[in-house]
């Protein structure tokens, strides 16, 4: 018995050194491999995603980059790539002219106003309407007639007159959302400079020059080595 009580202990040894490897060694290798698996998913949605974006499928393409950030939720390039081609759908339900109608420029009472922006709304399913006026009691009628219809207003106020940017239709859908994922794509990666110069350009395109800047700036100062960037810094601050 004294000579076989080692044997048993070395075989005993054996086995437990077996079942540890089994479960940690084994699990880790399960793990890394579906990890590997999602990783090869995430970039073939992604190259996908961008082939729609480049061929103009707006909707394939957001429906994809949706899919690459449900798996990388934390990734903020894919974050913006998805407000890109929000951005650029809203755009295109807008149409070619922009704003969408002629300015309306109050010279009257606030009802000519809204009867000239109802007038608006009946040809414009979506797009952007602008209103100038130099009058506080237009502005609130304005603003209010706005949030009745489901749109968005963006107020401007310079030296002697209030501008209304409105967004309406799809494409003030698809710009909000946008703005939404261009700012989230900043929480999750603040030294990231291309959701600041898309903000940027959202806001330059809507008429606000003074908030425009100030994320163009700060795109510039993460980002200093882009001399197309500055150009529009430039230019932005000359048309100001």
């Amino acid at each position: 018995m004294k000579l076989q009580l080692p044997t048993i202990i070395i075989v005993c040894l054996s086995v437990v050194l077996i079942i540890i490897i089994y479960v940690f060694v084994g699990k880790k290798t399960e793990y890394t491999l579906d990890s590997t698996d999602e990783s090869q998913d995430f970039n073939l949605i992604r190259v996908d995603a961008a082939n729609s974006y480049n061929s103009k499928d707006y909707t394939q393409a957001i429906e994809l980059y949706e899919q690459a950030f449900n798996l990388r939720p934390e990734n903020a390039e894919v974050c913006n790539d998805l407000a890109a081609v929000h951005y650029d759908l809203g755009l295109k339900f807008a149409g070619p002219e922009w704003p969408s109608w002629p300015v309306i420029r109050s010279d009257g009472t606030a009802a000519e106003v809204l009867a000239e922006l109802n007038q608006a709304y009946k040809h414009v399913e979506s797009g952007y309407i602008v209103v100038e006026t130099e009058s506080q009691e237009i502005v609130k009628v304005v603003e209010n007639n706005v949030k009745e219809n489901g749109a968005t207003v963006y107020p401007y106020r310079g030296n002697k007159e209030y501008t209304l940017n409105i967004l309406i239709g799809s494409t003030r859908d698809h710009l909000e959302q946008a703005k939404t994922l261009y700012l989230q794509a900043i929480e999750l990666k603040s030294t990231y400079a291309a959701p600041y110069r898309n903000l940027g350009s959202f806001y330059v395109k809507i008429g606000l020059t003074d908030m425009a800047i100030n994320y163009l700036q700060e795109a510039y100062r993460r980002d200093p080595s882009d001399s197309e960037l500055a150009e529009y810094l430039h230019q932005q601050k000359l048309n100001y």
